[in-house]
């Protein structure tokens, strides 16, 4: 048996973040997590729709392949999940929700063969099984080397990006990995779309140590005296990409990286750049009415 599935939960706007970028060392206050909130919520709808109908159209019960979908929400089950991240206040909403995503992976490994999470903006575009485009023994995920390789050799007196751009997740993980005494090169990963068998999912233990891995994170993140530079530092985050490159690297994780065409990111300025033939829209820009 396989299952798909996607969260959402509409954030109330006194508890959204601030991912802007820094300019003078202060952080910039920004739309996006609000325009995020409520292309989200204006297209759930057809949002959830598109979802479930792909889950149907790779359901085949006589071929042997099951597949469910399901939608998770603000229900008792998230708010337990809130009340065990209470104690780290510091922690915003939206990196709950992506640590909670990671959360229900492993539990949905515990009565599914395999299971592929998909972020709420990622809308299916094929009938084509994405259970059978991976190696099950590895997990199928999308990098953002590309997108992270300018922050490796710029100034760190020039770095003024903000919290979430794909640089400031290698340079967190980067930092992880050499406290540790591990070498501390590291692939930057897109969790908007993952892929994976229960075996692997096991192995990669998110929540084994969660909270000494968090305690490592906010150790960094507040250090006096830090070896790693002021602009670098104060980009470092509770970031549920962070950890799980963390853990790949640590866990000695196989990754089959997901094709272009299987994780194709809508970050384009017009709908008219768009790839028509693209298997899953994973919509950046939250357009999503672009593909829709």
């Amino acid at each position: 048996m396989n299952i798909i599935f996607s969260i959402f939960i509409d954030i109330p706007e006194d508890k959204l973040d601030n991912p802007g970028w820094y300019e003078n060392g202060v952080q910039v206050k920004t739309d996006k997590s609000l325009n995020t909130k409520n292309a989200l919520y204006n297209n759930r709808v057809e949002l959830e729709r598109r979802q479930r109908e792909y889950t149907e159209s790779i359901h085949n019960p006589e071929g042997g392949e099951t597949v469910e979908y399901r939608l998770l929400g603000n229900d008792k089950q998230y708010k337990d999940f809130c009340k065990y991240m209470k104690k780290y206040s510091m922690i915003s909403e939206y990196d709950i929700i992506n640590f909670y995503k990671h959360w229900a992976m492993r539990k949905f490994a515990q009565d599914y063969d395999n299971v592929c999470y998909l972020d709420f903006d990622v809308v299916p575009n094929t009938d084509e099984n994405v259970f059978k485009i991976f190696d099950n023994s590895n997990f199928g995920v999308a990098h953002s080397n590309d997108l992270a390789a300018w922050g490796k050799n710029i100034s760190a007196t020039k770095y003024n990006t903000c919290i979430r751009n794909p640089s400031s997740k290698y340079w967190n993980t980067y930092a992880m990995l050499l406290e540790d005494g591990m070498e501390p090169d590291n692939d930057v990963f897109n969790t908007g779309i993952m892929v994976a068998g229960y075996i692997v999912i096991q192995k990669l233990g998110y929540f084994h140590e969660f909270e000494k891995t968090l305690d490592l994170m906010t150790y960094l993140k507040e250090e006096e005296d830090s070896i790693h530079p002021p602009n670098i530092q104060r980009i470092f985050n509770y970031d549920n990409e962070t950890v799980f490159s963390y853990l790949v690297k640590k866990r000695n994780i196989g990754i089959d990286w997901l094709p272009k065409e299987w994780h194709y990111i809508v970050d384009q300025p017009n709908k008219e750049m768009v790839d028509t033939k693209a298997k899953l829209y994973h919509v950046i820009n939250k357009k999503v009415e672009w593909v829709l």
